[in-house]
């Protein structure tokens, strides 16, 4: 495994290879990884999922890509230009802190992600300095409205127009980007109709023009927006009702805390050269190389 900082520069330095992690020098003004402090405990489902109602702040973003080095070598990690494909507007990312000690597979399948025999895995690490929109349905609306206001007549057939028209009301909700505003008990009444159009432009049955500028959105999301391992099945094939239903947070938790992955989070698709304080790592050994901790990170 190589991490490479700023400069991607190639210098060694090792870690234990108990811990199946290789690191490479990282460039003057980038804290390196380290190793893990005696009290440092990779952070549970369940505080994860507190974290998630709460929406707390994170300090760290992630993003990790599956590919094969033989078929797919554009996407090793000296060769991405962007977090996601260059076309996307919007990609998905998680939060660093609910991936930290674990190892490269693992932290792909919290994310809803799957790896194939000989697989790598490329990864970035980068502090929040820009927007970020939790990835419930919420989140997503905000999302495709900024698409859509941005190609403007170029997109085409537009998600919220027509039937899918937001209320004078969900437009002014949907302005407000503060903490507060995600938590789904602070607009647990709006939620059901967010939720509806979240799944009719999900679902389809045809994709609209706006979801060629998002992250892909798999069976795995869930609308209140964390991803799912191994989902029961596609959440497209249940009715409307289940799809959306929440009465509150006790009950969710009790069924989809089982596998739950982590928290989804929306980011503007930035280019990595000039994302500050990053860290680019490729995991060569997926199975035994470990998210590598980087130190305190601040909310």
């Amino acid at each position: 495994m190589k991490i490479s900082s700023t400069r991607l520069l190639r210098s060694a330095l090792f870690a234990s290879l108990a811990a199946g992690v290789i690191l490479a020098a990282v460039a003057i003004g980038l804290a390196p990884p380290r190793p893990a402090p005696p009290s440092f405990e990779r952070l549970s489902a369940a505080q994860a999922w507190a974290d998630l109602e709460s929406n707390r702040p994170v300090g760290h973003l992630i993003r990790l890509v599956a590919f094969d080095p033989q078929k797919e070598p554009w996407l090793a990690i000296d060769r991405l230009t962007r977090l996601g494909p260059p076309d996307q507007l919007y990609s998905f990312v998680a939060s660093y802190e609910e991936m930290a000690g674990y190892t490269a597979r693992q932290a792909l399948e919290k994310n809803g992600l799957r790896l194939s025999e000989g697989q790598h895995v490329s990864a970035v690490i980068f502090p929040r300095r820009t927007e970020l929109y939790p990835a419930n349905a919420r989140g997503l609306l905000q999302i495709i409205r900024a698409v859509e206001q941005e190609k403007g007549e170029a997109i085409g057939e537009r998600f919220l127009d027509g039937a899918n028209v937001l209320s004078e009301a969900e437009a002014k909700d949907l302005q407000s980007t503060d903490i507060a505003s995600y938590r789904v008990s602070d607009f647990k009444d709006k939620y059901p109709r967010y939720c509806e159009l979240a799944r009719r432009f999900n679902c389809g049955p045809a994709s609209y023009p706006a979801s060629r500028f998002i992250g892909s959105l798999y069976h795995d999301w869930h609308p209140l927006g964390f991803s799912q391992i191994e989902p029961a099945r596609d959440p497209c094939t249940l009715p409307a009702a289940h799809y959306c239903a929440f009465v509150d947070w006790a009950t969710t938790k009790s069924e989809f805390l089982p596998r739950f992955g982590s928290r989804a989070f929306f980011t503007k698709n930035l280019e990595i050269a000039k994302i500050p304080g990053r860290i680019l790592i490729d995991f060569d050994q997926p199975d035994r190389q470990i998210i590598p901790y980087i130190g305190t990170t601040a909310d």
